[in-house]
């Protein structure tokens, strides 16, 4: 409300049928003894897992444990180009042995297309760059359970706001605390959307032959194709898997394109089915 109170909020029967509601949605509401929520007002920016709408960023965390899962960071950077959101993307535990490792893999994967930095919420190493880098935006953090998005908002914020957990003994995956969605605002006017961990992420149904419009850093090579509607997957006298071919494009980032493209032509397919 504008006067700072907090109202629960329902939504009126029509916009429950019509449609979701996502965290950070702008909306109109009346309020009586509680308030109904008549319009959701156009977004700005969304994601679809996590539900959050009109965000700025999106800060997605790995570490070296639990694994990190690189076709996840793949699909959660879909999305945000899809949107025209910035992603960053924290190596968290830089304390912990092989986190020099998983930030080597991803600089040589994502450095044309993201922020990386390398950060310890135990040591506070690089927690002041990001807070420059987030300062008065409204961003969503993302990533598996257990890489300690939880207590990199509590680092932010000075205080052990969000609980944490640790990994589970079995598989070496991660416990999942966060349970909701909830928006923390700062003093500076940053926003914060800490989203529960999750470890498989599906992508929207969309025509394979967009998939390459997500891969920003095939762009330059993509010019040396032979065909212009080249897919870069198995045609011939394609400049993006020459570039792969000559080390300008990380072997490991586009064997999960070609694993992608053949998971979303299948989709596409069987659209009708």
């Amino acid at each position: 409300m504008d006067n700072g109170d907090k109202v629960k909020c329902f939504p009126r029967g029509k916009l429950k049928q019509n449609g979701e509601l996502f965290i950070g949605d702008v909306v109109d509401v009346v309020v009586d003894k509680e308030g109904v929520i008549e319009n959701v007002r156009e977004r700005r920016t969304q994601l679809v897992r996590p539900y959050v709408s009109n965000m700025d960023g999106i800060v997605i965390v790995l570490a070296p444990l639990p694994k990190p899962d690189m076709m996840l960071v793949d699909k959660l950077i879909i999305g945000a180009t899809e949107n025209g959101i910035q992603p960053i993307i924290c190596i968290n535990k830089a304390d912990m042995e092989g986190a020099d490792v998983v930030a080597q893999e991803v600089a040589d994967d994502y450095k044309e297309i993201a922020d990386i930095l390398v950060i310890s919420t135990q040591t506070y190493q690089g927690i002041d760059m990001l807070k420059q880098k987030i300062k008065g935006k409204f961003i969503c953090l993302a990533g598996q359970s257990a890489v300690g998005k939880s207590s990199l908002i509590n680092c932010i914020l000075g205080e052990d706001k969000m609980k944490t957990g640790d990994l589970s003994k079995k598989g070496d995956r991660g416990k999942n605390t966060t349970r909701h969605i909830e928006i923390i605002t700062l003093d500076d006017g940053t926003q914060i959307a800490d989203t529960c961990g999750f470890n498989r992420l599906e992508i929207p149904l969309f025509d394979p032959s967009r998939l390459s419009t997500y891969y920003t850093d095939f762009d330059e090579y993509a010019q040396e194709c032979k065909f212009r509607c080249c897919n870069h997957y198995k045609e011939e006298d394609c400049g993006v898997k020459k570039a792969v071919s000559e080390g300008k494009i990380a072997q490991s980032r586009y064997d999960r394109y070609a694993k992608l493209f053949e998971y979303v032509e299948k989709k596409w397919i069987k659209r009708y089915d």
